[in-house]
């Protein structure tokens, strides 16, 4: 145990003796697995940071020097690449600012009774210009829900989220299902976003709801900050939600699903019970 706080965290302590010495080495091995995946995670972060600040100030250095030297081609050109990359650096620093505000508990939430599928309803109507003018096929199907207790506004950036992430990674041709169910067996309402798109190879599957992680490593203007679904998962958990994700692997599809907790389900079934 001396050894693993000095620092050797890959360091197994042998699980043997009395119970009560067991249940230390278990809880010291763990202690150190988890540690070392924060210490993998916290990596990952600042090499992903690091590369995605570099990218646009690299591209804004190199076309604002062209313009400044006249030997942009075309200025407005290059001068559309500079507020492109920009506007992409300022919506990540807002990104990270809210995460970190949610994390900390400093973003307010509004609480008031909502129809969860009034504000699916809503989004994915706001997205299905974006849906057919890609040819992807959103289907909707979102009956009334019982009430739950939340923000509409933020619950609103979830699905904005999940639903333009559907039709962002589905080819034209295919398919986004979007639907609102009651869940008895946890008191609770869902909402399932479905694909028929590229999908998410199992490697990835566990790490998508991380800071930055993207499976589309393609780097570019067009490219996401990579913080949308770890928003998206601290809002919902928030919420007293939670939110899963599944996918069959490359090119079938992704499923997003979405649980809030409905008090009013939670009275009923004390009733029930009672």
């Amino acid at each position: 145990i001396r050894r693993v706080t000095a620092g050797n965290l890959e360091l197994q302590v042998p699980v043997s003796g009395p119970p009560e010495v067991r249940a230390v080495a278990e809880g010291v091995n763990r202690m150190s697995a988890e540690v070392l995946i924060a210490q993998k995670a916290q990596r990952d972060f600042l090499a992903n940071v690091s590369h995605d600040l570099k990218t646009p100030l690299t591209s804004i250095q190199g076309f604002s020097q062209a313009i400044m030297d006249g030997a942009a081609r075309d200025p407005r050109h290059a001068a559309s690449i500079i507020h492109d990359e920009a506007e992409r650096m300022n919506r990540m620093v807002v990104e990270l600012t809210d995460l970190a505000r949610i994390q900390a508990g400093m973003l307010s939430m509004k609480s008031a009774s909502l129809d969860i599928s009034q504000i699916t309803s809503a989004v994915a109507q706001r997205l299905s210009v974006v849906a057919q003018q890609k040819g992807v096929i959103l289907n909707v199907d979102t009956p009334a829900m019982p009430p739950i207790a939340g923000d509409g506004d933020r619950l609103a950036q979830v699905l904005n989220n999940l639903i333009g992430n559907a039709i962002k990674y589905t080819p034209a041709g295919g398919s986004v299902y979007v639907n609102t169910r009651v869940n008895l067996a946890v008191n609770g309402v869902e909402v399932v976003v479905r694909d028929t798109g590229v999908g998410i190879p199992p490697e990835d599957l566990p790490r998508v709801f991380e800071r930055f992680y993207q499976v589309d490593k393609v780097r570019g203007p067009e490219r996401g900050t990579g913080l949308g679904l770890a928003i998206t998962r601290e809002i919902v958990e928030a919420h007293g939600g939670r939110i899963s994700v599944a996918s069959e692997g490359e090119g079938k599809g992704t499923t997003f699903t979405v649980w809030l907790p409905s008090p009013q389900l939670s009275t009923v079934l004390s009733k029930r019970r009672g």
